[in-house]
């Protein structure tokens, strides 16, 4: 237990220092959720209950977008810099059972996950009067985290990548492209047709899916399975990849 408090400990110390990444993953959607609700939800553009409910969901999918950004970016990275800093290769070197090192990095990102969610859903409350009931921030949020975690296998898979250069390009087109497509960013249903075919294909889609569904009271368990699905295989084809890697 004390080896796995001190991994902790310095997980802690490593994330501290990589503090303004943690900042910008949040602030960015953040700033995106106040500028757009601003523009979009006037009292020119919209009638104010409809604005209200559009707000309250674009806040969802920002703080899904900012969610994304710790799966693609700081995990795979966090990885990569262990890798490369050799501090992989002294743990699995030494009698530290590995599984502590990979619980560690993977409750920093679940921490990061609730520090998104905390911080987005008080912008929107303290700052746009979004208002719901207890039992629906709650359920929202855990929607949220839960989803954000199907996403955790990307990175676990991005992770393979041994150029830095090559992640930050691969990572940035799936989370961007991603996002876009998925509907976080604007209504799948403004898209071309052929461009609406193609977002339900991508998992951000049905993530998003399962936080509208559950507000229109018909929750989507196909949404579910389809994410669900999502995950399992890209972990499994992150999995083959790492013990392949490890033979060669």
């Amino acid at each position: 237990m004390k080896t796995f408090q001190a991994i902790l400990k310095q997980e802690y110390l490593i994330n501290k220092r990589s503090i303004s990444n943690l900042l910008m993953a949040i602030g960015m959607p953040v700033a995106f959720f106040l500028l757009f609700t601003t523009i979009w939800a006037s009292d020119e553009t919209m009638p104010a209950e409809v604005a209200k409910i559009w707000i309250r969901q674009y806040m969802m999918q920002m703080t899904a977008f900012s969610s994304l950004s710790f799966a693609f970016f700081s995990l795979p990275f966090a990885f990569q810099e262990d890798r490369n800093g050799n501090r992989l290769r002294t743990i699995q070197h030494s009698p530290i059972p590995i599984w502590q090192y990979y619980v560690s990095k993977i409750l920093g990102i679940l921490v990061h996950f609730l520090l998104a969610i905390l911080v987005v859903f008080a912008v929107g409350y303290f700052l746009k009067g979004v208002e719901m009931p207890a039992a629906d921030w709650l359920i929202s949020g855990f929607i949220l985290f839960a989803g954000a975690i199907c996403f955790m296998p990307f990175g676990a898979l991005f992770a393979h990548i041994k150029s830095s250069q090559t992640l930050s390009v691969i990572a940035n087109i799936f989370y961007m492209g991603m996002a876009v497509l998925g509907g976080l960013w604007m209504p799948v249903q403004t898209f071309p047709d052929i461009m609406q075919k193609i977002a339900k294909l991508t998992p951000t889609y049905h993530f998003n899916n399962l936080l509208i569904s559950y507000f229109e009271k018909d929750f989507s368990s196909q949404s579910l399975l389809i994410l669900l699905g999502y995950a399992i295989i890209v972990l499994v084809i992150a999995l083959a990849i790492g013990k392949k890697l490890e033979v060669n």
